[in-house]
């Protein structure tokens, strides 16, 4: 039997350099390419090339175990291409799919494994490993490699696009400091030529500026892919006052999320201290709700979405102000832009809780595998303080700084055209 590795892959001239500095035995390589460039492809098709090379346990992280099988496990390139493809069968002895892992017939076996539970690779021994998104990794995961790979000569390749001067920033510089120990290379789409200008053109006019000149151009802009702008500017450590005219924001719990109250301050544009409570019987989240409302004499927006539906209906038969919110794609982004403009005007203030502006922090956008671009905290975490702080400000605008005389709450949504 004969088998030519690397299997169904054809390199670009922009990376033959990372391929040849692989080739001839650096051990610490790190590839910042542009956004659709292939890094993945070219790092993934030459993998079992490696593991022919010296037998051992080789592995491929992701941010998440999520997004490991999205991207490399079930992914495949814009020709329909899978990534797994570029292991011929001939090769394989054995794969599972849980956990996501290929033995080879030489003993060496891959695992895609997501650094978000970096824990479950503790005591093993690989000697290859690549770090896909680096970037939006757990720094601690190559905290715990990089000494094992230290004592057994093992390599690691890095690649990402970056986001701000975090570690993926920080990697870099340290290859760039050690060029006979370390290879680095930074390509934008104006070394590549790998995407059209039509399709640049259409990117540039889409999205922030920022964003583009991250995710195309490869720039280390702190907060480019930020949504939320002004976010520690807008931190009031004043204490919320009773007395004033109050809206509530509500974000109903979805299976094992949080049910969060945000009250919104009329009169000074202060955001109060959010009530957060999950795992509660809906009579009882109903309960909470209403204290709440009459505790603040407020008008509520409510999320009715799904299981939301019985309990808004429930509160709309009391004499409580209750406006139900559904969202959709269109209605949840049109919520958030409208919570943006607020905070990037200075318009509102916000409690010094550190869960809600972490919260806030994390959402970015993302670039989506077909190139749509979304608004999303990262896959582990939960946006329910954002949606329920954005729901309490809802229908409020000030054109200019607050004040107790120029205060409009619409009594129609702000959107009218989304049929809320």
């Amino acid at each position: 039997m004969e088998v030519n590795l690397p299997f169904e892959f054809t390199p670009r001239d922009y990376q033959l350099p990372f391929l040849s500095a692989w080739d001839r035995g650096i051990k610490r390589l790190v590839i910042v390419w542009h956004r659709r460039s292939g890094k993945d492809k070219t790092a993934f098709a030459n993998l079992p090339k490696k593991m022919f090379e010296r037998k051992g346990a080789y592995f491929y992280f992701a941010p998440t175990y999520e997004q490991g099988r999205k991207i490399i496990w079930d992914g495949m390139d814009k020709d329909g291409v899978s990534f797994l493809d570029h292991i011929p069968k001939e090769i394989i002895k054995n794969k599972t799919d849980k956990p996501m892992k290929i033995e080879l017939i030489n003993g060496s076996y891959l695992e895609i494994i997501g650094t978000d539970k970096i824990d479950s690779i503790v005591g093993t021994n690989p000697v290859g490993c690549i770090f896909t998104e680096y970037s939006l990794q757990n720094p601690n995961a190559w905290n715990l490699i990089r000494p094992i790979l230290a004592e057994n000569g093992g390599w690691a390749v890095f690649i990402f696009t970056p986001r701000g001067m975090n570690h993926g920033w920080k990697i870099l510089q340290q290859a760039m400091a050690d060029q006979v120990n370390w290879f680095w290379q930074i390509l934008t789409v104006e070394d590549t030529h790998a995407v059209s200008q039509e399709v640049l053109d259409k990117e540039k006019a889409e999205m922030p500026q920022e964003l583009y000149e991250q995710e195309y151009y490869c720039k280390f802009i702190e907060g480019a892919g930020s949504f939320f702008k002004r976010v520690d500017e807008n931190i009031d450590t004043k204490p919320f006052e009773m007395g004033h005219r109050y809206q509530l924001g509500v974000d109903l719990a979805k299976y094992q999320d949080w049910t969060v109250i945000t009250p919104f301050d009329l009169y000074t544009f202060q955001v109060g201290p959010q009530i957060r409570f999950s795992q509660v019987d809906w009579n009882l989240q109903k309960a909470r709700i209403e204290a709440e409302t009459r505790k603040y004499g407020a008008k509520v927006w409510i999320d009715s979405t799904g299981v939301g539906d019985p309990i808004v209906e429930d509160l709309q038969r009391s004499d409580l102000d209750i406006e139900a919110f559904k969202f959709t794609e269109t209605s949840r982004r049109q919520l958030l832009d409208h919570l943006s403009l607020m905070l990037a005007q200075d318009k509102i203030k916000l409690p010094n809780d550190e869960g809600l502006i972490g919260e806030l922090k994390s959402m970015q956008f993302t670039l989506g595998e077909t190139g749509k671009i979304k608004v999303a905290v990262p896959e582990n975490l939960t946006d329910d303080r954002i949606m329920s702080l954005a729901l309490a400000v809802w229908s409020v605008h000030s054109k200019e700084k607050p004040n107790r005389n120029e205060i409009i709450v619409e009594d129609e949504p702000l959107y009218p055209d989304i049929g809320l």
